[in-house]
């Protein structure tokens, strides 16, 4: 009975420590599993960023995951990652399109290509080249990969309102289908079929793991990338048929105009982006831009949009110290504000958008009677463009908010009187508000 017993317990104690030791072996395969993809993915980056300073095709890291990782990420992480996690499959990497030459690109994806490596190009129009009736393919994206992983290369280009400029490209059924199957989803995706802008940042060398690559000293501008940085083109087409129909105003008065706006609008510019508040182009200059990619002459003024809760008492001092003293103040922070401001003889106003859960709105005052009026507009978000060699935010979805300032015949010339531009779509408000 004893012997019985002695024998149970030794089976139950060789059971236990057997299944023990199967677990410790799974964990141990599992571990030098990760291990091994892990550096199979580190010898396949190492060769791509080894064959880009071979061909003079510098890259440099622009992936928000690696960047939040090494912000936020535990020392565990910082040291078994490297630059992708075993969970990854996709490195986001970027180059400086004017570098390098045509000569060296070509060189790199050929020597890309020896190495077994499949590559593909998405390739765009140039639009800076578009506003000239030129068009000109320059590629945008580079997808490189092996069987296990995929390094994705942005090409920036430099604009001449001296910021970096990536285009986006929209992959046709197949070419989505094979991006999915290199484990590209949906942030990724976005990261190559978005077109975005950002300010130029100081890039510097350094080494992950003794493998030399270049990274922004700045990182913080890749942190959430690609949210904020969409970039939405002027329509330079829609412009030349807007001047084929109306023609453009060359006099004397109508270029002093544009010079003194764009001074204007530029300082602006400069005063806010110091106090850290991000304004758009609004009522008159968003027509402009939307419509004739410029200022339209008759305006008379300039215009910018401000969030309610972005707003300062700071704006008021810093644009009186720099020669922009405050020549008007309608309605209350709380309801319906707007600022005018007076450069010698040209104006600018900052209306200050509210929003609710369905619209955003925001108020005017009628200088002779003291009416206001509410003016209500969709919902939208905020867009980079270039304006006249400057970078400034507009609403995206662009033609929504000039049919809801302006209506249906925002296309048509139309002047009024005391040559202002005036809103169409309002709803009075009532005067105790």
């Amino acid at each position: 009975m004893k012997k019985s017993r002695l024998f149970s317990i030794a089976c139950c104690f060789s059971l236990c420590v057997l299944a023990v030791q199967i677990l410790i072996l799974r964990r141990l395969l599992q571990k030098e599993k990760k291990e091994t993809k892990s550096d199979l993915a580190l010898v396949f980056i190492s060769k791509v960023l080894n064959l880009s300073f071979k061909h003079n095709v510098p890259l440099f890291l622009i992936d928000p995951k690696v960047f939040r990782r090494i912000q936020n990420g535990s020392e565990d992480e910082l040291k078994n990652c490297h630059f992708l996690c075993p969970s990854q499959k996709i490195l986001h990497l970027a180059t400086i399109g004017p570098l390098s030459t045509q000569i060296q690109k070509i060189a790199f994806v050929e020597a890309i290509e020896a190495e077994g490596f499949l590559l593909r190009q998405f390739t765009g129009s140039d639009p800076v080249l578009l506003q000239h009736s030129l068009n000109s393919p320059i590629p945008l994206h580079f997808i490189i990969s092996d069987e296990l992983t995929t390094i994705h290369i942005s090409v920036f280009y430099e604009r001449p309102a001296k910021f970096w400029w990536c285009g986006g490209y929209f992959p046709n059924d197949k070419e989505l289908h094979d991006l999915y199957e290199l484990g590209i989803r949906n942030d990724d995706f976005q990261m190559i079929s978005k077109t975005a802008a950002f300010d130029k940042v100081e890039i510097h060398s350094a080494a992950i793991r003794k493998v030399k690559i270049f990274v922004p000293v700045q990182q913080e501008i890749f942190l959430n990338y690609p949210q904020n940085t969409d970039f939405i083109e002027c329509n330079y087409t829609q412009a030349r048929y807007f001047h084929e129909r109306y023609g453009r105003d060359e006099s004397d008065e109508a270029e002093i105009f544009r010079s003194k706006a764009f001074k204007l609008l530029s300082k602006a510019k400069t005063l806010l982006d110091n106090l850290k508040v991000p304004f758009w182009l609004s009522s008159g200059t968003c027509l402009g831009f939307f419509r004739e990619c410029g200022f339209i002459s008759y305006s008379k003024d300039v215009d910018i949009g401000i969030w309610i809760k972005d707003y300062i008492p700071e704006i008021i001092s810093e644009f009186s110290t720099h020669d922009l003293p405050l020549t008007h103040s309608f309605g209350k922070v709380e309801d319906s504000f707007e600022l005018s401001f007076r450069d010698n003889d040209m104006k600018l106003d900052i209306f200050f958008f509210y929003e609710e859960e369905t619209y955003v709105w925001n108020g005017g005052t009628q200088a002779r009677t003291g009416k206001k009026f509410k003016y209500v507009f969709p919902k939208f978000q905020l867009c980079w463009t270039e304006f006249l060699e400057l970078k400034v935010r507009v609403p995206c979805q662009t033609e929504e908010y000039i049919k809801a300032n302006y209506g249906p015949k925002w296309f048509e010339q139309l002047k009024f009187g005391t040559g202002k531009i005036v809103p169409l779509m309002f709803s009075k408000m009532d005067n105790g508000l």
